[in-house]
Formats: C-alpha cells, sequence, structure tokens
C-alpha cells in the first residue's frame, strides 16, 4: 500500500487492480488533463506555476505507475518510493505559492510568511536526507517520516494563513480560494491519514484503499470548478492593518537585534 499520496492508491499486495479502482483511477486522470489543458489553454500556469507544476507531475506519476502497476507489478512499489519524494517536494512548492499567492499585496508580512514556511521545510528535508545519507534509517522508513512532518508543517502553515486571512479580512479570488481549500483538504487528510495508520494499522489502511480515490477525485473536481474561470481577488478597502502590524513587529525586531549587538560588543570589550 501506497502512502496517502496525491493520487489515487491501489494496493500493492497484489498484482490485480479492482475494477473500481481502475474506473477511479482513470476517471482522476481524465479529470487531471482536462484541469492541464484548461491552465494550457488560459496561460493560467503563468498565474501558477508551481500548482500546475505539480498537477502535471502527478499526471505524469499516474500514467506510469498505472503502466509499471499492470505490465511490471514486482518494480511498482521500489519505484513509487523515488516518485513519491519528487511529488512530495513541488507539493512544498505549492504552499509556498498559496502563501504567495493570498499575501502578495502584502509584501513585507508575505515575505516574512513564506520565508518562515521556506525555513521549516528546509530543516526538515535537510534532517530526513541527512538520515538516508548516514544510513541510519532505510529509505522507505525516512519517506514517510518525511511525509508525515512535511505534512504537518503545510498543515499548520495552511491554518495560520487562513486564520490571518479571516482576522484581516484579506480579498481572496474565486480561484486562489479553489486552490487553497482544495489543496488543504488533501493536507488535512494526508496528515490524518498518516496519525490514524500508525495508531489503527492495517484495519485503517484496509478503508483508506476504498476512501481515497473519492476523496482525491473530490479536490480534482473542486478545482475544475473553481479553475473553470478567471476571477481576479476583490481590492482591498482602506490600508491593510497586516502591513500595519508587520511594520510594527519589524520595528520592535529590529531593535531588539540592535540592543543585543550592543549588549554584546560591550560584553567583548576588554
Amino acid at each position: 500500500m501506497k502512502p496517502s499520496s496525491f493520487h489515487a492508491t491501489i494496493s500493492v499486495n497484489s498484482g490485480k487492480m479492482k475494477p473500481y479502482e481502475l474506473f477511479l483511477w482513470l476517471a482522476c486522470v481524465a479529470l487531471e488533463s482536462l484541469l492541464l489543458v484548461r491552465g494550457w489553454v488560459s496561460e493560467w500556469f503563468r498565474k501558477y506555476p508551481f500548482f500546475f507544476l505539480y498537477l502535471a507531475c502527478v499526471f505524469i506519476q499516474d500514467i506510469f505507475f498505472l503502466m509499471i502497476y499492470l505490465f511490471h507489478f514486482k518494480y511498482y512499489a521500489p519505484i513509487y518510493w523515488y516518485g513519491e519524494f519528487f511529488s512530495l517536494v513541488i507539493g512544498c512548492c505549492v504552499a509556498w505559492e498559496i502563501f504567495r499567492l493570498v499575501l502578495g499585496r502584502y509584501p513585507g508580512a508575505g515575505r516574512m510568511a513564506r520565508n518562515m514556511l521556506l525555513f521549516a521545510l528546509i530543516m526538515v528535508l535537510t534532517k530526513s536526507l541527512g538520515d538516508v545519507w548516514n544510513g541510519s534509517v532505510p529509505w522507505p522508513g525516512t519517506a514517510i517520516e518525511l511525509e508525515r512532518n512535511l505534512r504537518a508543517i503545510q498543515a499548520l502553515s495552511l491554518i495560520v494563513l487562513a486564520s490571518l486571512s479571516a482576522y484581516y479580512e484579506i480579498p481572496i479570488g474565486r480561484n486562489v480560494k479553489g486552490i487553497f481549500i482544495g489543496y488543504g483538504l488533501f493536507v488535512a487528510t494526508s496528515v490524518m491519514t498518516l496519525t490514524l495508520r500508525a495508531s489503527l494499522g492495517e484495519t485503517f489502511q484496509a478503508a483508506w484503499v476504498f476512501l481515497q480515490p473519492f476523496c482525491y477525485a473530490a479536490v480534482l473536481s473542486l478545482w475544475s470548478a473553481a479553475l473553470w474561470r478567471y476571477e481576479g481577488a476583490p481590492l482591498p478597502e482602506g490600508q491593510p492593518k497586516i502591513e500595519e502590524d508587520y511594520q510594527s513587529v519589524a520595528r520592535v525586531t529590529r531593535k531588539g537585534l540592535h540592543q543585543a549587538r550592543a549588549f554584546l560588543g560591550k560584553a567583548m570589550r576588554p
């Protein structure tokens, strides 16, 4: 069984795919291709490059993994782990892009939020790659731990972003809102899946094999509806309070750093 990857899930315990699994897999591929064609025709890939790159990556993986599963089943599981790592890294870029799209009108606050997210993701990624390099944890185990940690960071960051958007009444357009909600649902179900699988084991795994393709198809349907026509975010009314608060935090931070440097300078003098 694959982890909670962002495409249809099928069992790797047997080389035979159930009819409903094949139907859902092909339905998801059809929705992915519809989104990619729509993005190409409307040139939305220029507005949302990481999102469509991720979607293209998942689309290619779905077709490739399906062929491997049907005709070279014994290679499916080992090949999957490398594809999972690649799509996981691009998925982090999608989370970063959501921050850029939502906070794009607020350069100070947006830059600080994106840098904090990027720093946390790089730290987790570096630790996991270090474990693989040192040989302390085998790759499949590292991949599962890496996915759990990265998804947890993304989930927490998206919750914070949603809270900030609601508190500061940040206007979000239809397209960005659809990407945000869809990816947020995926990350939430991923974190839930990894947590429940660790505690319930195969009991939950069997149920998730059945439910996960429907969840993914629902996310793709949501994206198809949200991205079918362009609708930009309305202009904010008045001076954005989030930038005022950011400037206040920045001033306090700079003052604290200046005082710390002055204190260290005095302490180092003979």
